[in-house]
């Protein structure tokens, strides 16, 4: 739980030039990681709501801030069967997702609002995930591929974290594999800040 919060303090401290909502995200999400930490044992229904309302909050800044370089209306004129197919997608896979969650019977007075929260949050997840591969698709550069690589691992271990707590804590293997993914999304969400844009007569590179 310290991955996040460690990658947010050298972002702070090295990044000159801090896009605000990816600020905003890894503080965010930062905070909620400290809070899941220190109450890990208390199994309370409110730090549950807190945590995932803030990991929910973090990763609608991730969205904003991949918002900023995507042009929806670009996105459907030149490339109407990458929209189409990833759509259908993500439709199943929520689908896919409501199948495994609704049959789980949670300790809770709020039971449908609990899978409601469940369902929005990987909802997102997968807004989030469209649009980061939007934003590859109409940039294709070395910043956009990061974001689009972080989103990605970032999302896996979101959704492996759904197997190894709701399926089977025994399986070991697959919250290890959920570390490295988490740790591989955040170092690539920090190199992709320090990646700056500068412009010589017509030509543009990328400076680290």
């Amino acid at each position: 739980m310290f991955i996040a919060p460690i990658v947010t303090v050298f972002y702070l401290f090295k990044v000159k030039n801090k896009p605000t909502f990816l600020s905003l995200f890894l503080i965010t999400y930062s905070i909620s990681d400290i809070i899941n930490f220190f109450d890990q044992e208390s199994y309370n229904e409110h730090m549950y709501f807190l945590c995932n309302g803030l990991y929910m909050l973090s990763y609608v800044f991730l969205f904003l801030e991949l918002n900023k370089t995507v042009n929806m209306k670009e996105i459907l004129k030149k490339f109407p069967i990458h929209f189409a197919v990833l759509t259908l997608l993500n439709i199943y896979i929520v689908f896919v997702m409501a199948t495994i969650i609704n049959p789980i019977t949670f300790e809770t007075d709020h039971i449908e609002f609990v899978r409601i929260f469940e369902h929005v949050y990987n909802i997102i997840l997968l807004g989030l995930l469209s649009m980061s591969f939007f934003n590859f698709l109409l940039n294709e550069n070395n910043k956009a591929l990061l974001l689009f690589s972080g989103c990605l691992a970032l999302t896996f271990f979101e959704f492996l974290l759904i197997g190894y707590y709701y399926l089977s804590e025994e399986m070991s293997i697959i919250r290890m594999v959920s570390i490295l993914l988490e740790l591989c999304a955040f170092l690539m969400f920090y190199f992709s800040a320090t990646i700056t844009f500068k412009s010589h007569a017509a030509n543009n590179y990328l400076e680290y």
